[in-house]
């Protein structure tokens, strides 16, 4: 992971056609103004995930009889619901 510090005001560029601008820093927020292309798709991180999860799914039922899909569905969101537990349990207990 690169790390790169910018203050208000200040870009950093991705490829040719990508700004990332820091508009302010309220606290321990920081808002982020972003310049790209329309054809360029810009989702929030949890939401790409849910995306992708959601394309698994349409696989899985697309391609199993429905009761080897409903098996592999299952197990599917145990292990995503297990993961989203760990990392809450990781959160609380940082300082």
């Amino acid at each position: 992971m690169l790390v790169i510090s910018r203050k208000v005001d200040e870009s950093v560029m991705l490829g040719d056609t990508i700004v990332l601008t820091v508009l302010a820093i309220e606290g321990d927020r920081v808002k982020i103004g972003i310049t790209a292309p329309r054809e360029t798709i810009i989702l929030r991180q949890e939401i790409y995930q849910a995306v992708q999860d959601q394309e698994k799914i349409q696989e899985l039922l697309a391609k199993e009889t429905e009761s080897e899909a409903f098996e592999q569905l299952r197990k599917l969101l145990v292990s995503e619901s297990e993961k989203e537990n760990d990392g809450q349990e990781r959160s609380e207990d940082a300082p």
